[in-house]
């Protein structure tokens, strides 16, 4: 019998931890049999969340850190990615596909997350974020 991973994960705000959150999200789906064509989807929306979390969140500051949660039922995945960050004004980010905004190198990721995943949330400071995938 599998052990159940556990449900959060916290890392420093460095790049080189993304891949302990891949190892991480890799776990939850082989621990729940979650169908392995979601993978990349998931992924892709966490490894965003959290790189905007430890870039414009916590300007990555080694010593502040990034906390992921995740909880699986069934066919549904509840993410949460928290940083130490003072928040940003949610009501105000840029439409990346915006004219203006095309040529930008940043400002595609919440987009991003928005075009994959359900609920996105943002918490009332700006430093938190959840949002749910079904995967069929």
């Amino acid at each position: 019998m599998k052990n159940k991973p556990p449900n959060i994960l916290v890392i420093r705000s460095v790049s080189e931890e993304i891949k302990k959150v891949e190892e991480f999200v890799r776990a939850h789906f082989n621990f729940h049999n979650m169908p392995e064509k979601c993978f990349n989807s998931v992924f892709l929306c966490i490894s965003e969340a959290t790189t905007n979390s430890i870039v414009h969140g916590n300007k990555e500051d080694y010593r502040k850190t990034v906390e992921l949660t995740i909880d699986c039922k069934s066919h549904l995945i509840h993410v949460r990615v928290t940083d130490e960050g003072e928040g940003f004004d949610v009501e105000n980010i840029p439409d990346p596909t915006h004219k203006d905004n095309l040529l930008n190198e940043t400002g595609r990721g919440i987009h991003i997350i928005k075009s994959i995943a359900q609920n996105v949330v943002f918490n009332k400071k700006g430093n938190s974020l959840s949002f749910h995938i079904v995967c069929e």
